[in-house]
């Protein structure tokens, strides 16, 4: 057998038996405080954990060792399954919305992209809310642990890069007690972070289910806050400290951990963080002149609500903050350039990721060089190192595969009723899990309550491609994969 479904079921036991247990926080939560809401979470959990049954019945005599297709199975299998489920609260205890809404909303949790469906936050159960932002969690730290496990043997471009971060991080090590450290310190930095962002947040002025599940979405560079104002009307130490841990959250963890460990200046000589620190700080300055020359705000309140939805957009946090579409020509521009560019690779962020674009840029200096001077020896470069044929093809592959999808995506929303504004930035905002799009009904004024049925699986099919970075999930519905 090819593919032996067995031990993608074996593997799928265990992460589902884990996100049942994690069901029964709001549950616990809406009992205790005597809310509205936790029937749902009971039933969700117990559905997750019989289905954890069920497969462990059918890989109870499976192999011990995947091959690239089980785990390229089981990883999008996981996601797809997962959404389903998380999706049933929403579904169960919101009456205004349908099971297309109720799959987006998960799927936009999961996938930390951030964009909502649903209208009045403010009135809605504290177990929907807080369940919500457990999703955003879940889905960051659950993507950064499969990359450090499994996704680095794919070879697919962004997972390869993991090897640059660690010099003892190979594919034999993959299931070593090594790289079983390796993540539980990536675990215990991003619980470490979210306590300390949590208290940062009401020393800001946020109660403490406010901050919680606001560091959550912060943490996970997810977007979902339980209030429909957002960032809006909150106070310039709340913006500050947001923008700090936006960026830390877009910035390689493994990385992060090194420096913590004794290089405390390797965070700042990697290439990918100072290209990334860079796009922010240059977009921003740039946009905040704009804002200081063009809508008369002072130079401070300039600089930090620039810099504050700069580094949402980049780090695909995507809170709301201002509608930046609305200040001027220049300032739209420049966000619709960031829009797909994402944060740095091995980090709870996505989009495009800041290495790809270095990485191309050094394929097209190279290629100009090489026009000027055609027998000149001269390769594409990164962190230093000549890239490698693979990495250079892997790099290639996604950024044509993004843009294929983008187009197909976007026409197809198009016909379902949407503008070409709207089409567009509303398929990049879900490929690269944003969160705002930049149309003129779909917009950082605005959430996704309106658009159809239809749409609803559309985007909720772009999140999840988009956080698994599209190729592994593609090749899970091709004939070849299932073929010898």
């Amino acid at each position: 057998m090819v593919v032996d479904f067995r031990l993608v079921a074996k593997l799928l036991t265990p992460a589902l038996f884990v996100f049942g247990l994690i069901t029964f926080i709001p549950a616990i939560y809406a009992h205790i405080n005597e809310a509205r809401g936790g029937t749902a979470f009971y039933f969700t959990g117990c559905i997750s954990i019989f289905i954890s049954f069920i497969f462990y019945m059918i890989g109870k005599k499976a192999g011990q060792y995947p091959s690239l297709r089980v785990l390229f199975l089981f990883t999008t299998s996981l996601w797809v399954i997962v959404s389903l489920i998380s999706a049933i609260p929403f579904y169960y205890d919101l009456p205004d919305i349908n099971i297309y809404k109720a799959i987006y909303e998960s799927c936009s949790a999961l996938s930390t992209t951030g964009s909502t469906v649903i209208t009045n936050l403010d009135s809605r159960p504290n177990a929907i809310l807080l369940w919500r932002a457990i999703l955003q969690y879940v889905g960051g730290v659950g993507f950064v642990a499969l990359a450090v496990i499994i996704l680095p043997i794919s070879a697919m471009g962004g997972m390869s890069i993991f090897r640059t971060e660690s010099s003892s991080f190979d594919d034999s090590a993959k299931y070593t007690p090594h790289i079983k450290i390796m993540a539980l310190s990536l675990i215990i930095w991003y619980i470490a972070i979210l306590g300390l962002c949590t208290f940062l947040y009401v020393v800001g002025g946020f109660d403490l289910f406010r901050a919680i599940t606001t560091a959550m979405s912060t943490v996970a560079t997810g977007g979902m806050t339980p209030t429909d104002m957002s960032m809006n009307g909150t106070t310039p130490f709340i913006q500050y400290t947001a923008i700090i841990f936006m960026f830390i959250s877009s910035c390689p963890f493994m990385l992060i951990l090194s420096s913590l460990a004794g290089n405390y200046l390797q965070f700042f000589k990697d290439q990918q963080v100072r290209g990334f620190l860079m796009i922010n700080l240059v977009i921003a300055i740039s946009v905040a002149v704009s804002l200081v020359f063009k809508n008369d705000y002072s130079i401070e309140k300039a600089f930090r609500i620039s810099l504050f939805n700069v580094v949402a957009i980049t780090s695909t946090t995507g809170f709301g903050l201002e509608d930046f579409t609305l200040w001027n020509h220049f300032a739209s521009m420049a966000f619709l350039f960031i829009l797909a560019i994402g944060g740095c690779s091995g980090s709870t962020s996505g989009g495009i990721k800041t290495f790809r674009l270095q990485i191309c840029f050094s394929m097209y200096k190279t290629q100009l060089l090489k026009l000027i001077h055609p027998h000149i020896v001269s390769e594409p470069r990164f962190k230093g190192k000549v890239i490698d044929p693979g990495t250079l093809s892997a790099v290639i592959t996604y950024m044509v595969s993004y843009i294929a999808l983008l187009a197909v995506s976007s026409v197809i929303a198009s016909i379902l009723g949407l503008d070409l504004g709207d089409s567009v930035t509303a398929t990049i905002s879900c490929l690269s899990n944003i969160g705002p799009a930049m149309g003129t009904t779909l917009n950082p004024s605005t959430n996704f309550s309106q658009i159809s049925d239809a749409l609803c699986l559309l985007f909720s099919c772009d999140m999840i491609l988009g956080r698994l970075e599209i190729l592994p999930v593609l090749l899970c519905f091709t004939r070849t994969f299932y073929k010898l």
